[in-house]
């Protein structure tokens, strides 16, 4: 029997007079979104209408798409801020990372602005925001424009202006990131590096200068010195031997326990090096120097929309300028100020070697 002449076996099955248009306002979402996984951004969609919360949509279709199938743009920013509300929230890095897999984005863009921002619990939506805006831009003057472009109220296509306040929190925190792909200073790595240990497969994380290592690797020396003292106790030689076979036997049980001494000692110092990063013993039976880490040459991220720090001096040339714009414009600016000629350059530019 076909599907049609099945009986309904006396249930009707209701249709919710609402259905064609939710439907309909479903394909113009889609459409307009261009999510890269129709069916997990569907289910996210309707969830957030059954909860009563802000879809994941966009507002209009963006153009340019995006270079690639699953990456960020200004419009899904905008979607991620109506969806948190208030730029002045500072929300569990659980949320932020739900509402990201929503819209179907790139994980490792995520894994970046956490890393950038040193996020660990909870962090600021406008802070969050303005990293992921670096992601896009070329240099921090294009940044600080769509930055302009996403927190403002203004309709697209307006002057997209947002308060003096806002905007001079927000390059100043950019302007103290270096994201420009260069070695780590050692006062950087010192304060805010940790060195992974592993022991017996279990991985976790213990600080540099930290004192309980330094006590583990000076408990080590003392055991390997004592078991050092121990076995060169051992005598073998207490009385005369005439024999010269038991003789032989002795010096050969002393050249193969010498052996076994030194490769313990080999195999504790590989295994201090492996797990906890001591370096070399000196000839004394010292530590070369303590603890050494892992990953000895640390970069900080490249990202040329934020790009190197930023002189004390160029932020507040830039600061000045944009206080005297706000002075006229009700305390508003936006991108034809950083666009004017008089404008200070907001970014280091780099400079050509010869």
């Amino acid at each position: 029997m076909s599907y049609v002449e099945q009986p309904s076996l006396g249930r009707e099955i209701a249709v919710p007079a609402r259905l064609p248009m939710i439907l309909k306002q479903f394909c113009k979402a889609a459409i307009r979104t261009q999510p890269y996984d129709l069916l997990k951004w569907s289910g996210s969609y309707f969830r957030a209408l059954a909860d009563g919360e802000e879809p994941p949509v966009k507002s209009r279709l963006e153009y340019p798409p995006s270079s690639t199938a699953s990456g960020l743009t200004l419009g899904f920013l905008r979607v991620l801020l109506r969806q948190f509300g208030n730029y002045n929230k500072t929300l569990p890095i659980e949320i932020i990372s739900r509402h990201w897999e929503c819209l179907c984005l790139d994980r490792r863009d995520l894994d970046t602005i956490l890393a950038i921002g040193g996020f660990r619990r909870t962090c600021q939506v406008k802070k969050f925001l303005a990293i992921a805006v670096g992601l896009l831009g070329a240099n921090l003057t294009e940044t600080m424009i769509m930055i302009c472009q996403l927190f403002s109220h203004e309709p697209d296509g307006g002057s997209a202006m947002i308060p003096l306040t806002l905007f001079i929190e927000i390059y100043e925190y950019l302007a103290g990131l270096a994201c420009d792909g260069s070695e780590k200073d050692i006062f950087d790595q010192g304060t805010t590096e940790r060195t992974a240990c592993k022991e017996s497969s279990v991985d976790h994380t213990c600080s540099i200068n930290s004192q309980d290592t330094d006590v583990d690797i000076n408990l080590d020396s003392e055991l390997m010195s004592k078991e050092e003292v121990d076995l060169s106790k051992t005598d073998l030689s207490t009385e005369p031997i005439e024999n010269s076979s038991l003789e032989r036997e002795a010096t050969t049980n002393e050249e193969n326990e010498n052996e076994s001494l030194t490769s313990q000692k080999d195999g504790k110092d590989t295994i201090g090096k492996k797990f906890c990063g001591v370096k070399d013993v000196n000839s004394d039976g010292s530590l070369s120097s303590g603890v050494e880490k892992h990953t000895k040459i640390t970069y900080y991220p490249n990202v040329p929309g934020i790009g190197p720090r930023v002189s004390t001096e160029r932020v507040t040339n830039v600061a000045a300028w944009m206080l005297e714009c706000a002075r006229l414009q009700e305390g508003m600016v936006g991108p034809r100020n950083i666009r004017h000629t008089n404008c200070p350059s907001l970014h280091e530019r780099s400079m050509s070697k010869s």
